[in-house]
């Protein structure tokens, strides 16, 4: 099989659901022929093989962020060609009886290729305008759904920490109720690999309907949490694993609220650094 890049490998899996019949034709070309499509190709040639229109390889390359199909097909082949083990690859991939050396090369592997893939697709632009919006924010809501919540419960207790009017409630009444009192220039946070939890777009509808910025952090940019979202920070964790549970899915959520966290503690004021400070002393009380 030929290899792609995993940054336009991990783009085109995050919106693959949502393609038409045409289009999931075009992705599924490059996803199957990247060398051909990226060396041998003009796109009448690719349309052809693909039996899609050439619009329609334009409109893909438009959907994943590019200005046009040349400037996708620049970046479909790796900068270099890594051997990846079929024993590498997630946990869908472990069958019963395997022992714990496998388990372990797939659980850490999994995570990560996520971290990668994430890292590589990451906004830098999107990123500082989330972490503007934090720092200038009066209150932060985060939220999230399942095992979703530990990352957004993470966020509230390193923002709390560093003097950020920060709150992180489990109850989905308790979301809708701080929501509705949000106000212009408050923060959502929003925790969601899907994009797609009912419960958290009802959070996210009535947070809009006050007029507060809305940050989510998604595998899944055409996602319905994404379209109400001011900022949509990506992730790229793609397992296999049959119960859609993984620990490769939360780190990448983790790593960049710790960004985000760092970074403010790296700006230019100098008091989240002494509430910090002050925080860890009063900590270190109920420390032996």
């Amino acid at each position: 099989m030929q290899k792609i890049s995993s940054k336009v490998k991990a783009e085109i899996t995050a919106i693959y659901d949502t393609l038409r019949g045409a289009e999931r034709k075009a992705a599924d070309y490059v996803l199957l022929h990247p060398q051909e499509a990226a060396l041998h190709s003009i796109i009448t040639e690719s349309a052809g093989r693909a039996g899609c229109s050439e619009a329609t390889f334009v409109r893909l390359a438009q959907k994943l962020g590019y200005n046009g199909y040349a400037q996708l097909k620049q970046m479909l082949l790796p900068a270099e060609a890594a051997f990846e083990p079929e024993t590498l690859l997630p946990y869908g991939d472990i069958g019963r009886g395997e022992d714990s050396q496998a388990v372990l090369c797939s659980v850490f592997h999994a995570a990560a290729r996520a971290l990668d893939d994430t890292l590589d697709l990451l906004d830098r632009k999107v990123y500082e305008e989330s972490l503007s919006y934090i720092t200038r924010a009066g209150k932060i809501l985060s939220a999230g759904a399942g095992d979703a919540y530990t990352a957004a419960y993470s966020a509230y207790l390193k923002f709390s920490r560093i003097g950020l009017r920060a709150v992180c409630p489990a109850d989905f009444d308790v979301q809708i109720m701080e929501a509705s009192g949000m106000k212009r220039g408050d923060v959502l946070l929003l925790i969601s690999h899907s994009g797609s939890t009912r419960t958290l777009c009802q959070v996210a509808e009535t947070a809009k309907a006050k007029k507060a910025r809305i940050i989510t952090v998604t595998n899944y940019p055409l996602s319905p949490l994404a379209k109400l979202s001011d900022c949509v920070i990506r992730t790229a964790a793609f397992t296999k694993n049959p119960c859609n549970e993984t620990v490769a899915k939360r780190i990448p959520e983790l790593c960049i609220i710790e960004a985000l966290y760092i970074s403010i503690l790296q700006g230019r004021e100098e008091k989240y650094a002494k509430m910090l400070a002050a925080a860890n002393e009063e900590l270190r009380k109920n420390k032996f």
